[in-house]
């Protein structure tokens, strides 16, 4: 992906440490966030065009990845609206929110395995509207702090603390009937 040097130099060298440093966070969160493989460059460079726009104007008061994190929610928001309006929604099913990698020489019914669960965790996150999705991804992934989340998602505290603990029963009530109908799988 081609990405477009500011003008002077110096702010250069700054969006360009900030994308080199970043880029990998910001497509991996962005799948997370359940953006699908076919569309996350796009997502990802739509990303980094409005850091690119925003950067003179960021003062480091919290970490860039929080800075970035709330640029890309508000990014794959406004993704999922457009592609609302341009096309009904297209699975994705040949891939996963990240290759979880395992030791060399793992067998292959633990490779199955793994990419099951994966799977099935990705069609759970799908079932969460986008708000709460962000909350539990920066809660259990990020390991954010509810105050934190406050900030980086510029909401109530209390909501995203209800937002959590919904997103969260969603989760468990998920996986609960997913055990209890694949539990034959596991015995």
């Amino acid at each position: 992906m081609a990405v477009r040097a500011p003008s002077s130099s110096a702010a250069s060298s700054r969006f360009l440490a900030l994308y080199r440093a970043h880029f990998g966070y910001v497509w991996k969160t962005a799948r997370r966030l359940g953006v699908s493989a076919a569309e996350v460059d796009d997502v990802v460079q739509e990303t980094f065009l409005t850091v690119h726009r925003l950067l003179d104007g960021y003062a480091a008061q919290g970490s860039e990845r929080s800075w970035l994190f709330a640029i890309l929610f508000r990014v794959v928001q406004h993704h999922r609206r457009s592609r609302r309006r341009r096309i009904s929604s297209i699975a994705d099913e040949s891939t996963n929110v990240e290759a979880l990698p395992g030791p060399a020489g793992t067998a292959p019914d633990r490779h199955v395995q793994t990419s099951e669960t994966i799977r099935v965790l990705e069609e759970i996150l799908d079932g969460l509207d986008p708000e709460k999705r962000a909350v539990l991804v920066l809660s259990e992934l990020e390991e954010k702090s509810v105050t934190e989340i406050a900030a980086i998602l510029g909401q109530n505290v209390n909501t995203v603390a209800s937002r959590l603990r919904t997103a969260r029963a969603h989760v468990e009530a998920a996986m609960a009937r997913h055990r209890a109908r694949d539990g034959w799988r596991y015995k």
